[in-house]
């Protein structure tokens, strides 16, 4: 039994057109900037003829989209000039997310994003504006297909405990907690940063000169309380976004399946296997140490590098550090981490990455020297304390946090430090692609000894490096993975 050649919803048109123009804002802006003094006329209707084009453009491709729903596969056809047919069976899809906006929920509309083991920029194929009931649909077809939803031929041991009913939602005073304590302000402000590099051959000179003006006016306490009140802005912008980005997450594992459901303006439903699974995080910033709570992410397989999937999967984005070996029982019961216990570290490897972390700030010291001792001895000595901070403090956590130990017979905990943040990596031995032990002459006499961990991540490699262990830690770990 098969379906009929399916259209999108007239609305795809309107999703057409936003990626598209989202895609040609900066080349636009750029052009705006660059010509627009010289013929205010010819700027105007150039950007007009683009938009127009883009849009007949974008109603051409919604006429030329469809799709049919075979019993053994989905076929998707694209294109005007070049047409691309895609057969995509249901037993090579690995992930189907759905994204329902706002505005699509009274139309009951969402975008389907159909992930395949083939490796692709982003998901093999999207259907941005179908019925809510195509995913269940879409379900039923891979679950008579021959093989089970679950089921994904990555080439790794599916023979895990099978776990049903386990839930999770998040509180409003956890979602508080974790945006107040996110960085996630300083990527904002890093994306303003990138957009400048991109226009600032369009800004004039003037600009410049009368932008430096108005500072020197102001005076330079001014200027920092204005940059303060930047940054205060991004952050509490940041803090609503992560708010509505993460708004009633709601977390279930059914069918050896996590299923995950978030968002206010978006609402974003997805699912990951179990056996995607390549390792489990938990991530705690210095801020969110201090006030005991973490978060749990997992490293998975995934074949598109859009949006999150390049990226670590949150599965509990806010948790009591009390409350963690609870939440590993309900959800990740062949982790043993109730008898998990964390080593101390040595003093040699405190010595080994306080000695390097000051090595880097004595050099740091002395360039700032060569530039700054004839202009101010107090932007040196200034200069010298930030120094000191940046190296020393990492190097002092990257000791007390590097840990290294086998669990049981198939897991490992590998723990460092990236930057300020502690990360505790859980990873089974069948999810490990290599493991290399490094050490220097110097390091062998005294017995101790790198090591670096690899798995699949996204659709390249995870390193894992953890340094200046003894090597009897190490030996032990390679042993245990031979």
């Amino acid at each position: 039994m098969t379906s009929k050649l399916r259209r999108l919803s007239p609305a795809a048109i309107l999703f057409f057109f936003y990626k598209d123009v989202k895609n040609l804002i900066i080349p636009a802006a750029i052009f705006a900037f660059a010509v627009f003094q010289q013929a205010k006329l010819w700027t105007i209707v150039g950007l007009i003829t683009l938009f127009l084009v883009v849009l007949i453009g974008d109603v051409i491709a919604y006429f030329m989209f469809g799709y049919q729903l075979f019993e053994n596969e989905i076929l998707v056809k694209q294109g005007l000039f070049v047409k691309k047919v895609n057969h995509i069976p249901y037993d090579r899809i690995q992930n189907v997310t759905a994204n329902q906006w706002f505005f699509l929920k009274p139309f009951k509309l969402e975008e389907l994003e159909i992930e395949t083991a083939g490796h692709s920029e982003g998901p093999e194929v999207s259907l941005v504006a179908v019925s809510v009931e195509l995913k269940n649909e879409l379900n039923h077809y891979r679950q008579n297909s021959g093989r089970p939803v679950t089921e994904v031929n990555d080439g790794t041991d599916n023979s895990k405990e099978k776990i049903n009913g386990q839930t999770y939602s998040i509180t409003w005073r956890e979602l508080i907690k974790f945006s107040l304590t996110s960085p996630a302000f300083l990527s904002g402000l890093l994306v303003v940063l990138a957009v400048y590099g991109k226009v600032e051959h369009a800004i004039s000179k003037q600009m410049y000169e009368q932008v430096a003006h108005e500072f020197i006016h102001w005076g330079w306490l001014l200027v920092v309380l204005g940059m303060l009140v930047i940054i205060l802005i991004f952050y509490i912008v940041s803090v609503f976004v992560l708010i509505a980005k993460y708004y009633h997450f709601h977390l279930t594992m059914e069918n050896n399946q996590f299923e995950m459901q978030y968002g206010f303006f978006k609402t974003k439903k997805t699912s990951i296997s179990q056996a995607r699974i390549q390792a489990v995080v938990v991530k705690q910033t210095l801020l969110r140490r201090v006030l005991h709570i973490a978060t749990v992410k997992l490293v998975i397989i995934s074949n598109s590098k859009s949006e999150e999937t390049e990226k670590d999967i949150i599965v509990m984005p806010v948790i009591e550090t009390a409350k963690l070996k609870a939440f590993f029982q309900r959800f990740f019961p062949d982790i043993p981490i109730k008898t998990w216990q964390p080593q101390a570290t040595g003093h040699e490897t405190y010595y080994y990455n306080l000695r390097n972390g000051l090595y880097f700030s004595l050099i740091t010291d002395v360039l700032a020297g060569l530039l700054l001792f004839k202009l101010s001895y107090v932007l040196l000595v200034v200069a010298i304390v930030v120094s000191a901070i940046i190296w020393l403090i990492p190097a002092y956590l990257n000791a007390r946090r590097a840990d290294l130990q086998v669990l049981n017979s198939k897991y490992v905990c590998l723990q460092n430090n990236q930057i300020t943040s502690k990360n505790t990596y859980f990873i089974p031995k069948n999810s490990i692609q290599l493991l290399d032990r490094r050490q220097s002459i110097w390091l062998s006499k005294k017995g101790f000894a790198h090591l670096r961990l690899s798995c699949r991540s996204g659709i390249t490699e995870r390193i894992l490096k953890v340094k200046y262990l003894p090597q009897k830690r190490v030996d032990t770990v390679l042993a245990w993975y031979k």
